[in-house]
């Protein structure tokens, strides 16, 4: 039975209300899109030292609560802000206006813009807006998700490259799973074997596999389990250079897509 849950007028912890753009409603992201509409998600990954909360508009429409860095909307990841849930906006086909802002307090009322795009999408489609770097070297990347879950046995897993001025090799274990991934640029999907128990790293391009990684997930010695059948994109993210404690430093997320 596909899994089709939209929510209007709904409320977000309790407080900040997620309003309705174009008759755009939120849904637990289907395994069959609507004939009429897409399924979108932005991927708020700006290092910021620390502007605050920051609200997204469509169409100068306020759909999200206050979210901070790291967070996807909807739905959220592993190293992540956000829910357990792989959810999407339903939008529109067409062109939309996307835009960040820090909102003024108590209110929805912009107070610091921080970015604006433009995206055109298409009817049955999924996609993700990957929003990174700060001030005015911010960017965007959208890019298309699948739309059916993996076969049972397998999940699938793409990466996304949000550190400025990097190549990246991602491993998970001794294997690398996407070699000389450039800033802004992302890999086809790659598939990982349900069950299998390994930690996933980022090295820069070139560096040899046993050498200290950029990050890793689990952040800790653990390894991640590969669950059946889910869909994730990976992506590093953060700058080179900094060290732990400093939240901007090179750091490896997933995102739920499935």
């Amino acid at each position: 039975m596909k899994k089709y849950i939209m929510l209007t007028g709904m409320v977000i912890a309790g407080a900040a209300t997620i309003y309705s753009c174009k008759k755009n409603t939120i849904s637990v992201a289907p395994f069959d899109v609507a004939s009429d509409q897409a399924l979108f998600k932005l991927n708020y990954a700006c290092p910021y030292r620390g502007i605050g909360a920051v609200q997204i508009k469509i169409d100068g429409n306020r759909v999200s609560n206050n979210i901070t860095y790291n967070t996807p909307f909807p739905g959220g990841g592993l190293n992540t802000g956000g829910s357990n849930n792989a959810d999407y906006m339903s939008l529109t086909p067409g062109e939309h206006t996307v835009s960040l802002s820090v909102p003024k307090v108590g209110s929805g009322e912009d107070s610091i813009p921080v970015y604006t795009t433009t995206v055109n999408v298409q009817a049955k489609t999924y996609y993700t807006l990957h929003v990174a770097d700060t001030t005015a070297n911010t960017f965007s990347l959208l890019l298309t998700d699948l739309d059916n879950k993996p076969d049972s046995g397998i999940s699938k897993f793409s990466f996304v490259n949000l550190i400025p001025g990097s190549a990246i090799d991602l491993y998970y274990g001794t294997t690398k799973v996407a070699s000389n991934i450039g800033f802004k640029n992302s890999t086809d999907t790659f598939s990982l074997a349900a069950g299998a128990s390994a930690q996933f790293a980022i090295r820069l391009a070139g560096a040899a596999p046993g050498t200290t990684p950029l990050a890793t997930y689990p952040t800790t010695n653990s390894t991640y389990s590969i669950p059946n059948q889910r869909v994730y994109t990976a992506y590093a993210r953060g700058y080179l250079g900094l060290v732990s404690p400093d939240t901007r430093r090179a750091q490896l997320s997933l995102l739920f897509n499935k």
